[in-house]
């Protein structure tokens, strides 16, 4: 039992703000003389609204001071506001926290937070019986056979074309009964190409004693292998079936951060592993923030002895959760390039994120004597509470550092793309830089996100001259300034996207209302996550339907990629929190990628997915059960 507990109560919330009472209850035997408390929490406190104790808070991590003494089975208690409507979840309120003593330094017990109107009740799902051929996504043409194909031990396979071979070794490694066999035709598995076929459809064929995969491409293969682990079954035989399929988005991909919580190696394999077995084909790789970086640089080495790790007496401030110790973690460029030649395996492009030209308070921190502008003295707050966060146009070290960074990412990642974020710039900021206000009279800007679109035009530029495009957050058009070559992601909604689209550019959907998984499951207090864009049931996520309202005729279809989700990890700090808010949606979002609108339906997928969660436990995954 820890020595000092915390509750956290809402005492009053109206529309737009809400008060808390805070309460510390000393547990111990010692006085706490001349001492702090240190918290994390997601949202941004008013200091000034204190009753007792002085707060401050950078990103998440607050510290109250000036503090009564402490003794023995007392209980301090101090009342604060925040700007917001009411709160929804107990994850609203103090994820961690300890306590400094001039003694000493005590780990706190967190309650959950008391919330004045809580709601703990899930809309049900109806019990649905358990699909025989559970293939999820759900493909264009399935016709179901008498009989099934029964694996031998020592199965081998034959392959006719190269393309094949990954999706044939994936076969062998997920199903460790059968081998490869480059030569021998009168096996009983085989691997064939088909020219007419699509770059990603495929052709399954299984009969009682033969298994054709037919494609055009590795990824093809990859979606044909995807669909027969789906079906072989516990007693190692599969379905006599007939499928062709192809799927309705050529861009299917899912995001994942890694730089508010770092995630080791072999979870992000095993998201990859998941992506591949739901055909997805992008896997969109957020390396750096505020919070974090994670990616190995050489000749810039203080980016991860600095910028990849956090504590309360390090540059990074301890943030979100593991607050009491130094936490993070960065990838050597030889553990990316085995995870990009993974996921090639898998039949999955891994695209990097190097997020500019805000979240970059980790690359700040960590080369100061290139990125900080020492005469800046603008005033202005970003959405994750920081005010010196982000990169100056008109200092010569960042596009140094850019250079070189971009250089490295380019080579590290055959993807023909980079990702720059380019998301949330926060008002405010460059107003007070001499340099940046020099720079727009210059070029006889109007404004300052001019300069940003300054900043990310040589950024495009730079990406052009190493062979890559550049994608980029809603917000990477604004300033006008980056080319339609730009390939925009919508988060905040998908009007964004079609107003993009409109424009000339190129889109990926991921609306925060349907596709990011961080948001909370359920209308339940005790579920995690978040719901500014919305609390995503696995059904709304299911019935995301993109442009709906747009004639199919509409010439804006031909600007969409595809659709992607995301993950977002301020949250989320080990593998079984990521695999729980990953699953089922991934599943939803999945067919909402890959199969024609009209062919989905809803209790149908719940039928197929009931026995795709049997799956996961069998092969140890957490997962949200909608039906509990």
């Amino acid at each position: 039992m820890s020595l000092f507990r915390l509750n956290l109560k809402v005492v009053n919330e109206t529309q737009q703000r809400t008060r808390f009472s805070l309460s510390i209850i000393n547990l111990s035997a010692v006085t706490l003389n001349d001492w702090k408390l240190h918290f994390s929490i997601t949202r941004f406190l008013e200091s000034q609204s204190f009753t007792l104790g002085s707060c401050s808070q950078v990103g998440s991590f607050c510290t109250v001071t000036r503090l009564p003494n402490l003794k023995p089975a007392d209980t301090m208690t101090t009342e604060f506001e925040m700007l917001t409507p009411p709160l929804q979840l107990q994850c609203d309120g103090i994820l961690e926290a300890f306590v400094v003593s001039s003694e000493d330094e005590y780990s706190v017990e967190v309650m959950p937070l008391q919330l004045m109107q809580p709601t703990t009740k899930s809309p049900t799902i109806a019990p649905v019986k358990a699909a025989t051929v559970a293939i999820i996504p759900k493909p264009n043409k399935l016709a179901v056979k008498p009989g099934h194909f029964q694996f031998s031990r020592g199965e081998s396979l034959a392959i006719t074309t190269e393309m094949a071979k990954d999706a044939a070794l994936w076969l062998c490694e997920a199903q460790q009964t059968l081998h490869l066999n480059l030569s021998q035709m009168e096996d009983r598995i085989h691997f064939k190409q088909c020219d007419t076929l699509k770059a990603q459809a495929y052709q399954l064929d299984i009969s009682t004693d033969k298994i054709s995969i037919y494609a055009n491409s590795k990824q093809g293969f990859s979606h044909g292998v995807a669909t027969l682990l789906q079906l072989i079954n516990d007693n190692n035989s599969a379905p006599c079936v007939e499928i062709s399929d192809s799927p309705a988005y050529d861009y299917r991909g899912m995001m994942l951060d890694c730089a508010r919580h770092f995630h080791q190696i072999e979870q992000v394999k095993l998201i990859i592993e998941q992506l591949a077995r739901y055909k997805y084909n992008h896997f969109h790789w957020h390396l750096t923030d505020d919070e974090g970086w994670r990616i190995e640089i050489k000749g810039l080495p203080e980016l991860t002895d600095i910028g990849a790790w956090r504590a309360i007496d390090l540059p990074l401030t301890a943030q979100f959760r593991h607050i009491q110790s130094k936490y993070g973690g960065f990838y050597t460029q030889q553990q990316i390039t085995d995870v990009v030649n993974y996921a090639q395996r898998r039949g999955i492009t891994v695209i990097p994120e190097i997020d500019i030209p805000g979240h970059c308070r980790a690359a700040i921190k960590s080369l100061p004597q290139l990125l900080l502008d020492s005469d800046d003295h603008s005033v202005y707050r970003s959405v994750q509470h920081y005010n010196d966060n982000v990169l100056s146009p008109a200092l010569a070290g960042t596009y140094q550092f850019l250079d070189h960074v971009l250089e490295q990412v380019a080579t590290l990642f055959p993807a023909p793309y980079v990702h720059i974020g380019a998301d949330e710039v926060p008002e405010g900021v460059w107003t007070k830089s001499p340099r940046c206000q020099a720079l727009m009279k210059k070029h006889h800007y109007a404004d300052e996100k001019d300069l940003q679109g300054h900043l990310l035009r040589y950024v495009e530029n730079k990406l052009h001259s190493l062979g890559k495009r550049m994608l980029g957050w809603e917000e990477a058009q604004h300033g006008g300034k980056v080319s339609q070559q730009t390939v925009i992601y919508s988060w905040q909604s998908e009007q964004a996207a079609i107003d993009c689209a409109r424009q000339g550019f190129d889109v990926v959907l991921q609306p925060g209302q349907y596709t990011y998984l961080d948001m909370a499951q359920e209308f339940d207090e005790t579920e995690p996550g978040f719901y500014w864009a919305n609390i995503t049931p696995l059904k709304h996520a299911y019935h995301y339907q993109p442009l709906q309202d747009i004639p199919p005729t509409d010439p804006i279809h031909k600007k969409v990629w595809g659709i992607q989700a995301g993950l977002w990890c301020e949250l989320i700090d080990n593998e079984q929190k990521l695999q729980y808010m990953v699953h089922p949606r991934l599943q939803a979002i999945a067919e909402v990628c890959w199969t024609q609108a009209d062919d989905k339906e809803w209790t149908d997928f719940l039928s197929r997915l009931k026995t795709d969660l049997q799956r996961l436990d069998r092969r140890g995954m957490t997962y949200r059960n909608p039906w509990h």
